[in-house]
């Protein structure tokens, strides 16, 4: 005679479903700590974003006053690039102090930024002479981003008698715009019409 085993073999006695081993125990404790875990985790609230700074109004710098903003003495972070100052204040997980290209920071960046050199930054006035036709090639590409993409603030200029009247004219992305028409008003543009 057949038993009930014999007829399904595959089937499997109701008590090895209820069998407790210490791996299963240990398997219980682990999940129901995760569990347990994430039902009393607290949220951490997200960072406040970064100060948005205001402007600065428009005004050309000497050497010596652009130095004033490196990220440190001041929280807006410039540099000179071929005669232009740039607030890139907004980009200073790049630019500002012991970032990629800290050492930048209120200096004319011409000469490092066309040699790609940044120990290529002076403390003193730089006429970027002896920059090869690549090397100014290479800092203009850098200005065409610079000035669609970062305020500009004004010129880097040898002296105090150089400086130009803005106006109260606020720092803007100018993007095609030139600077001698910013200081002349337009008329730049007018006569080029």
């Amino acid at each position: 005679m057949f038993s009930a085993k014999d007829i399904h073999p595959r089937s499997m006695d109701l008590s090895s479903w209820f069998e407790f081993t210490i791996y299963d125990a240990i398997f219980l404790v682990v999940v129901l700590g995760f569990f347990f875990y994430w039902l009393t985790r607290t949220e951490k609230p997200m960072p406040a974003p970064p100060k948005e700074l205001p402007p600065l109004p428009m005004s050309d710098m000497t050497v010596g006053d652009l130095r004033k903003y490196d990220g440190i003495k001041n929280e807006h972070i410039l540099f000179g690039l071929n005669g232009t100052i740039y607030d890139v204040t907004r980009g200073k997980g790049f630019y500002g102090p012991g970032k990629a290209y800290g050492t930048l920071a209120g200096h004319d960046a011409t000469r490092a930024l066309g040699t790609m050199d940044q120990n290529a930054v002076k403390t003193e006035w730089d006429d970027h002479t002896g920059m090869s036709a690549d090397e100014q090639e290479t800092a203009n590409e850098w200005e065409t981003q610079f000035k669609f993409k970062y305020l500009t603030v004004g010129r880097l200029v040898k002296s105090e008698e150089e400086k130009a009247d803005y106006k109260g004219r606020k720092s803007f992305v100018r993007g095609a715009e030139s600077l001698d028409s910013i200081i002349n008003g337009g008329e730049d543009d007018k006569k080029n019409n």
